[in-house]
C-alpha cells in the first residue's frame, strides 16, 4: 500500500508535465524561476526533475517538482521522492496531448491534485474544451478548481523567448500564491528581468475558467472503483516467466499511480542477477506500453499502400505489423520514420489530439524543432 505523507500534503507543491528534450531546458528554466519567486516571497523552496520509466529520452513525458512552505514549514523532503496524496496546488502542462493518455509514473496528469488545483496548460483551445478533454481522459476525483489556457509557444516565438515565461504569467493569473510581482522580483534576481514583458503579457491574456466536477458523472472514476487490479501474491519463491507474465499484466492494467506500485513484484521475488524477463520472441511487452510518448499520430492510407513492407522494417519500436500492414498504437511513439522511409506517400501524421478529440490544437513543438534549438 502506498500512504500518503502528511508532511508533502501541507506544503505547496507545483507540478509541470512536458517531454524529453523538447522540453527539457525549459522546464528546467520554469522550475528554477518558480523556485526563486517563492524565495523572494519569504518561503523556503526547492525543486527536481523525474523522467518517465523509459531508457529513451525524445518525447518521453517527464515532470518537474517545485516545493514551496507553507511558510511556517520547512521543505522536508527524505528523498527525491513521487509524491502521493492529494498534494498538488497547480499543475502545468506543456503540451496538451499529455491529457490524453496514461503515464507509467503518475497515472492521470490530475491523479494526487488538491481539490482546488489550478491546471495550466499551453493550448491554442478554449478553456472549455480542455475542461472536456480532462473530464474525458485525465480526473477521477472530485475538482473544484481552475483551468488556465495561454498560447505559450505563439508568446514565445513572438518575444523570441522561451516558452516557460508564458507559462509562468499564466500560473500567476491563476493561482494566489505566487502573484505577479514575485515573478519579477525573482527574474530580476536571476539576472532574466528582459523576459518581463513576455511574463506580463502572457498574464494579462490567459483565459481563466473555474471549474466544479464531480467525480460521480466521471467515467475513469467508475472505472476506478470497478476494477481492481490483482497481482500474484508472495510464495516465498523465485517468481518464473509465467509469474513475471502475471506482474506485468497487473501493471500493465493498473489506473493509478498507487496500484501499479502495488503491482511491483516484492524483491525478495527476483532471482539473483536477474532484473527483468524480456518480451517472448515475437511479441511486444505487455508490462510497457508506450503510447504516452506519442503527440503525433502516423496514418497510413491503405489505397496507396503498396504493400512494401518498409515502414515494418524501420520502425525502431516493432509497432507496425504486415499482413496486412497495420500500427500498433499501444506502442507507436510518433517518430514519424514510417512516414519519411514510405516511397509512395502513404503515410501521414495529424496530431494525437486531432486523432483522439477531432481538436485543431496549435500550440505544440515538434522534437525536431527543439533539436535545432540546442543546436543539434
Amino acid at each position: 500500500m502506498v500512504e500518503k505523507d502528511e508532511e508533502y500534503e501541507a506544503l505547496h507543491w507545483v507540478v509541470a508535465h512536458g517531454r524529453g528534450v523538447i522540453h527539457t531546458g525549459s522546464m528546467g528554466l520554469f522550475s528554477r524561476v518558480l523556485s526563486m519567486s517563492g524565495v523572494t516571497s519569504g518561503r523556503e523552496s526547492y525543486y527536481y526533475m523525474r523522467y518517465d520509466d523509459s531508457p529513451e529520452r525524445d518525447n518521453i513525458p517527464m515532470t518537474f517538482y517545485t516545493v514551496f512552505g507553507n511558510p511556517g514549514i520547512d521543505v522536508i523532503l527524505r528523498e527525491e521522492v513521487e509524491p502521493v496524496g492529494n498534494v498538488f496546488d497547480v499543475i502545468a502542462v506543456y503540451d496538451s496531448s499529455m491529457l490524453l493518455h496514461q503515464t507509467s509514473q503518475r497515472a492521470l496528469v490530475l491523479d494526487g491534485a488538491k481539490k482546488n488545483a489550478v491546471l495550466v496548460v499551453n493550448t491554442s483551445l478554449e478553456a472549455e474544451k480542455i475542461l472536456e478533454v480532462v473530464k474525458k481522459h485525465a480526473l477521477a476525483e472530485d475538482w473544484n478548481g481552475r483551468i488556465v489556457t495561454v498560447r505559450a509557444t505563439s508568446l514565445a516565438k513572438k518575444h523570441r523567448a522561451d516558452m516557460s515565461y508564458a507559462l509562468l504569467g499564466a500560473l500567476s493569473r491563476g493561482w494566489d500564491l505566487i502573484k505577479i510581482g514575485d515573478l519579477m522580483s525573482a527574474l530580476d534576481s536571476l539576472a532574466l528581468s528582459g523576459n518581463a514583458a513576455l511574463v506580463r503579457e502572457a498574464y494579462d491574456s490567459a483565459e481563466v475558467l473555474d471549474v466544479s466536477v464531480r467525480a460521480d458523472d466521471l467515467e475513469l472514476a467508475r472505472v476506478r472503483l470497478d476494477r481492481k487490479t490483482e497481482a500474484p501474491e508472495y510464495n516465498g519463491r523465485y517468481w518464473d516467466r509465467e509469474t513475471y507474465r502475471q506482474y506485468q499484466k497487473a501493471a500493465s492494467e493498473a489506473i493509478s499511480y498507487s496500484e501499479r506500485i502495488e503491482a511491483m513484484p516484492r524483491w525478495e521475488a527476483m532471482a539473483p542477477g536477474l532484473i527483468d524477463f524480456g518480451p517472448d520472441p515475437g511479441h511486444r511487452n505487455i508490462g510497457f506500453k508506450t503510447s504516452f510518448s506519442r503527440y503525433v499520430r502516423p496514418l497510413i492510407d491503405s489505397k496507396r499502400c503498396t504493400d512494401c513492407k518498409l515502414c515494418h522494417l524501420y520502425c525502431p519500436d516493432g509497432a507496425i505489423d504486415f499482413d496486412p500492414i497495420r500500427i500498433d498504437y499501444d506502442y507507436c511513439q510518433g517518430c514519424g520514420i514510417c512516414e519519411r522511409v514510405c516511397p509512395v506517400k502513404a503515410i501521414s501524421t495529424v496530431t494525437e489530439m486531432k486523432a483522439v478529440e477531432g481538436l485543431d490544437e496549435e500550440e505544440f513543438t515538434r522534437v525536431e524543432e527543439a533539436l535545432r534549438e540546442y543546436g543539434y
